[in-house]
């Protein structure tokens, strides 16, 4: 028989634990490579799913009968990476933003305040100088002390002349009123805009309400925005979006309710200890529904076009407001127009012909030069007609503003 030491005894276990390994590594492998995948594809699903909006869900109105479950979306982020506000005004706040010294050294024909802010712009492209183009200019119209800013958008038709280049005509395109809080929130926004014509330049004298914009804020926390669309220069057609948010204590914004003509949704934000958004539950207004204040307020949207689709009431029984499918709210305008001082400037570079006028007095009184005559009836010859000589009382010509190719260089 042969013996076998414990020495022996060890080294033969080690052998065999050896061989039984080589056997058995080969599943070992397969194994974890299988849970390995499988892991893989249980977080892409994880992943997909943090990505992809969940439908259903119970979430705090579950119970609601009037509300509707449509998505429930789950994130595994900060709550500073998702907002949950989505502001209706950031496309607006372009206006205040201030310029770094190199966007202002690098900038050409624009001018700026001693904060950054753009004051001027005259845009055009260089192919004026050798075709006809067009140019724009924006002008900043600024009161830090009133917390206002008029933005005012022309267009001007260029083409050339004498080697040199000429503005048919200036128009005024757009005009808008921003109006801020001391800390540069804004609060509501004006835009008159003119509606395209059938004329020879393609524009009316008139100027509509376009759009606006109002934000109500508790402290510094946004609780209400509405935003007009306007349509054909009335109050009576065009679309609005309503939204009103609601705050936790902390001062994260846990609902949210969007109304517009084609639908109310309703959604609510759940938050860790930790302050990061963890769920948010989507809803949709199936019936009228209502949302009390902590004033004692009450919101109601209601989706029958016959009522107010938004109305609040305050706690005394007042209607504080109103908001009608179909129509655009009353944001303040007047009569739909601009106020004079803008408004004229639909007469600029325009002159009236008066009796005993002909094009070489009219080049003189407007240019100082009698020899410029061809440059006035190069542009009003659709109103004119063949013979240059002849004009008529009453005749609403276009006087350009003439320049020269240094007018373009960098300034």
């Amino acid at each position: 028989m042969e013996m076998i030491s414990a020495g022996g005894i060890v080294q033969r276990k080690k052998r065999m634990k050896r061989r039984a390994w080589r056997h058995v590594l080969p599943f070992v492998v397969l194994f974890f490579a299988m849970c390995l995948a499988g892991c893989g594809v249980m977080a892409g699903k994880e992943k997909s799913k943090e990505n992809m909006p969940q439908a259903g869900s119970d979430g705090p109105y579950a119970e609601d009968e009037r509300l509707e479950a449509a998505e429930c979306r789950t994130y595994d982020s900060d709550r500073d990476g998702i907002p949950a506000e989505g502001f209706l005004c950031d496309p607006y706040m372009w206006v205040m933003e201030p310029y770094d010294e190199k966007e202002i050294a690098g900038s050409t024909h624009a001018r700026f305040d001693d904060k950054g802010r753009m004051i001027y712009m005259l845009g055009y492209t260089p192919a004026i100088l050798e075709k006809p183009g067009y140019c724009e200019e924006q002008i900043f119209e600024r009161d830090d002390a009133a917390h206002t800013c008029r933005h005012i958008y022309y267009k001007a038709n260029s083409s050339l002349y004498e080697g040199g280049y000429y503005v048919s005509f200036r128009y005024m395109f757009d005009v808008c009123h921003y109006r801020f809080a001391e800390d540069g929130r804004l609060l509501s926004r004006l835009d008159y805009s003119r509606n395209v014509g059938s004329d020879l330049f393609g524009y009316s004298d008139e100027l509509f309400f376009d759009r606006g914009y109002q934000a109500q804020y508790d402290g510094d926390r946004l609780t209400e925005e509405l935003i007009c669309y306007n349509l054909w220069g009335t109050n009576e057609a065009g679309s609005w979006e309503h939204r009103t948010y609601r705050y936790n204590r902390q001062g994260d914004c846990i609902l949210r309710v969007i109304t517009t003509e084609d639908g109310i949704t309703v959604s609510c934000y759940e938050y860790d200890p930790s302050g990061h958004k963890v769920n948010e539950y989507i809803y949709r207004v199936k019936e009228n529904w209502e949302l009390p204040c902590d004033d004692g307020s009450v919101w109601y949207f209601q989706t029958g076009w016959s009522s107010p689709g938004v109305k609040r009431v305050s706690a005394d029984g007042k209607v504080e407001r109103e908001l009608f499918y179909g129509q655009v709210a009353d944001m303040g305008q007047e009569a739909y127009l601009m106020p004079e001082d803008v408004e004229e400037t639909v007469n600029d570079h325009k002159y009236v012909v008066e009796s005993g006028d002909c094009l070489w007095e009219i080049a003189k009184k407007c240019y100082g030069d009698s020899t410029r005559h061809d440059l006035i009836y190069r542009v009003n010859r659709n109103v004119i007609g063949a013979d240059e000589n002849r004009i008529l009382p009453g005749m609403r010509l276009y006087v350009p503003e003439a320049g020269e190719a240094e007018d373009t260089e960098k300034k």
